[in-house]
């Protein structure tokens, strides 16, 4: 642990003097200091100042986004959205609660509202939760498909889905967060998928209801699923989570149960499906939507507990450095060096879009276009296909989504260098 947090924190220092010179370069400070220093220093300036030029990374980003909001449109023309398997083998929803009493029913009438026959869905409820036993009680009463079980496992949602999974004997097990709205198809959909895979994860979008709410799911465009469909293109990984997810039974028997002790018990069960090389097919039609974070603490809180879990599983994929022939040990390796450097490139981007803009406007301007330009195109066909509705102005809200973003990476990557770990948060959630 020690070597490491040396090495992040030299990282920091010299991204962040980096991050510096850039922020200098725009108002060509860059340029008398190379001068300055004379011709034996300034080639490496000199790549030092394109590699963070403010211009450079407008390009790369439309880039990226236009290639993965074609890899997007590509995957929705590849999917049949018809393929549906109404009835067959036996399939159990968990719907792990805590302290989520006034929004389970959510996640519980939607899921009986499925087309899918053989269906059980079983609620999971903390043994000193008793709102929520209570609640699913009634929704048990209601609907016939519904049971609802008390965690012998008490403690995490990890905890909670293994004592659910060692009790049930479906086939195939399927999972869902209490404030989740699956699509009466999305089970359908997902068991045709499966006569050919091991996995299938339905996309899971946040609901862009309010101001803060829309621009997490402008961020979640951005930050995740364009970048997802990249990623899933030229590295071939896909995120299995535990969440609107189908799981084949035996994947439990070949990589083991959730890590109760892990902050994002779905990353580290991602990690371990890709080192199984188990087939993982992802989903777009019939998606579920999910509750944003209502107030930019709980915003924050949230994304402090998602990439804390990130960066811890990715150390723990490192504690052997002799696993350098590893895929899975390399990709942990980037995914770590490349959160930290994202974050710090991502916690500067008003200031390097202000400073940029004062020196090439019409440029910057063009950059900026062609960003929101994908982003709300993105949102024209998710209108189209999941059923959001409208635009609203949250996508102006964009730079500072990003920043505040990147700003929570280094939080994160700082405080888990020196030694301080983060804890489970817990979003307040609207009935």
């Amino acid at each position: 642990m020690t070597a490491l947090h040396r090495y992040l924190i030299a990282a920091g220092i010299v991204v962040f003097g980096l991050a510096a010179l850039a922020l200098l370069s725009d108002f060509l400070v860059l340029g008398h200091l190379v001068s300055f220093l004379g011709v034996i220093i300034a080639h490496p300036l000199w790549f030092l100042s394109l590699a963070f030029d403010a211009r450079v990374w407008l390009v790369i980003a439309v880039v990226i986004f236009g290639t993965s909001l074609l890899l997007y449109l590509l995957s929705l023309f590849r999917e049949d959205r018809d393929a549906l398997v109404n009835s067959g083998r036996s399939v159990e929803a968990l719907v792990p609660v805590h302290e989520e009493s006034n929004v389970m029913h959510r996640s519980v009438e939607h899921l009986a509202a499925s087309t899918y026959e053989n269906l059980t869905i079983t609620i999971i409820c903390e043994p000193d939760d008793q709102p929520s036993i209570d609640r699913a009680a009634d929704l048990a009463a209601d609907h016939e498909r519904v049971q609802y079980i008390r965690n012998r496992r008490p403690g995490s949602k990890a905890g909670a889905l293994n004592d659910a999974i060692e009790r049930s004997d479906a086939d195939v097990i399927a999972m869902f967060d209490a404030d989740q709205e699956p699509h009466p198809k999305l089970i359908a959909h997902a068991m045709a998928a499966l006569r050919e895979h091991d996995i299938a994860r339905v996309r899971s979008l946040p609901r862009p209801t309010g101001l803060i709410e829309s621009m997490a799911y402008y961020e979640y465009l951005l930050l995740f699923f364009l970048p997802q469909k990249l990623a899933r293109s030229l590295l071939g990984l896909g995120i299995v989570g535990t969440r609107s997810v189908l799981i084949e039974r035996s994947v439990f028997d070949e990589v083991g149960q959730f890590d109760e002790g892990a902050l994002t018990e779905d990353m580290d069960f991602t990690h371990r499906c890709h080192q199984a090389n188990l087939s993982i097919r992802e989903l777009l039609y019939y998606p579920c939507f999910e509750e944003a974070a209502h107030t930019l603490r709980d915003w924050w809180g949230q994304r402090v507990r998602w990439i804390s879990g990130h960066v811890t599983i990715c150390h723990n994929h490192l504690r052997d450095w002799r696993n350098l022939r590893d895929p899975a040990f390399l990709s942990s390796l980037l995914s770590l060096v490349g959160t930290f450097a994202a974050g710090v490139l991502l916690s500067v981007t008003i200031p390097k879009l202000v400073l940029a803009a004062l020196a090439h406007p019409g440029f910057v301007g063009l950059g900026l276009a062609g960003i929101y330009g994908i982003t709300l195109t993105t949102r024209g066909v998710d209108n189209y296909t999941a059923g959001t509705e409208g635009f609203n102005l949250a996508w102006l809200l964009l730079p500072v989504a990003l920043t505040l973003f990147g700003l929570v990476v280094v939080q994160v990557v700082v405080s888990y260098a020196i030694g301080r770990e983060a804890n489970w948060y817990q979003v307040e959630k609207h009935g």
